[in-house]
């Protein structure tokens, strides 16, 4: 190993150089997080000295195999984070290596397709998020909003949620975010679908975000996990995702009625319930309210598909949509206290 570092140093071509700054990459690596500090300033000193003969392909190589590690030393962090794109990208993504203060120099200084790949990280500072929305393009905007890695300050948040309603993609992401504030919530709620109007609406309404579903979000991830396609699946295969827990019976109905697919989800609901089909049908569109509430509570299904269901009798009725926000409370108060724990056995008294 040592003849061959020593023959790649003595060749002065640009291509040796590579080489080597690989195999001195190979060194750190094999014992990373076991390094001295001594140990580590020589590899820093070494690397700094080969970058700068490197060709671009080598040195993007090289930030694609240290940005994740935190031992690698901020000096080398720094340098390929400030290279072109194709090098910088991994460590303004990843890197730990760089401080607040690093990401904020590089925020304020480098070109926008940096600022994208920043828009990324999942740690981002708040003073971060700040910049970014200050001197970001819309395409760092919409990279912001489309990462629910890391939350933002509630300036960014504001600011990306009016920027978005002249931006259909920026919308669609900020709509989707689980850490909005019900102002904001109120700002977009006239400019989205129906379906991401419920989100924001139970959000408002304080449902816990964490409950809150994105049905393009669950299309993703049935066909990531399962390679099930929802526009081809039946109810059928439907209710099996649910029977062998899958997904939520709420979650299927609610990504079905975002789909327009209105009378599978009925006949899912009726297959949960043990009701005729005519019967959901009827506590949605023809019967009082009370009969809905008690459906969805046998169902056993949130506060946004109750709220989705709420739109859709609404839209039937032509009546306003706000009243499915009263509803909601009503569907809030009846609901049926969570069974009781059994409290575990205390000790048994000693035999007198």
């Amino acid at each position: 190993m040592l003849r061959d570092l020593l023959e790649l140093a003595r060749n002065p071509s640009m291509k040796a150089r590579g080489q080597l700054l690989q195999r001195v990459a190979d060194l750190f690596l094999e014992r990373v997080g076991y390094h001295s500090e001594a140990e580590l300033e020589l590899f820093c000193e070494i690397i700094m000295k080969l970058l700068d003969g490197s060709e671009t392909e080598e040195r993007a190589r090289l930030s694609k195999r240290m940005a994740p590690w935190h031992d690698t030393p901020n000096k080398i962090a720094y340098r390929l984070a400030s290279d072109e794109i194709l090098v910088a990208a991994p460590m303004l993504e990843l890197s730990p290596s760089l401080s607040e203060h690093d990401l904020l120099k590089l925020a304020r200084r480098m070109p926008q397709a940096h600022l994208v790949a920043l828009a990324k990280r999942a740690d981002m500072p708040c003073r971060l998020s700040d910049t970014l929305v200050e001197r970001g393009s819309t395409k760092v905007w919409r990279e912001m909003a489309g990462n629910r890695n890391s939350t933002f300050s509630e300036w960014a948040l504001r600011a990306l949620a009016k920027r978005s309603i002249s931006d259909a993609p920026l919308r669609e992401k900020m709509g989707a975010r689980t850490d909005l504030t019900p102002l904001i919530c109120e700002w977009l709620i006239p400019h989205v679908n129906a379906s991401t109007r419920v989100r924001l609406e139970a959000i408002m309404s304080g449902s816990d975000p964490q409950d809150l579903t994105a049905p393009d979000a669950v299309r993703q991830d049935m066909r990531r996990r399962l390679n099930v396609f929802l526009e081809t699946s039946n109810v059928n295969e439907l209710e099996k995702l649910v029977r062998e827990g899958e997904y939520r019976i709420g979650t299927i109905v609610l990504v079905l009625l975002a789909e327009g697919r209105t009378q599978d989800a009925f006949e899912l609901l009726a297959r949960q319930t043990g009701h005729p089909v005519k019967a959901v049908q009827r506590a949605v569109f023809q019967a009082g309210i009370d009969e809905l509430i008690n459906l969805c509570h046998s169902a056993e299904l949130p506060d946004q598909v109750f709220l989705a269901l709420a739109h859709l009798r609404c839209k039937h009725l032509r009546i306003p949509e706000t009243q499915a926000v009263r509803w909601l409370d009503a569907f809030r108060r009846t609901a049926p206290e969570p069974p009781l724990r059994a409290e575990p056995p205390g000790p048994r008294k000693p035999a007198q």
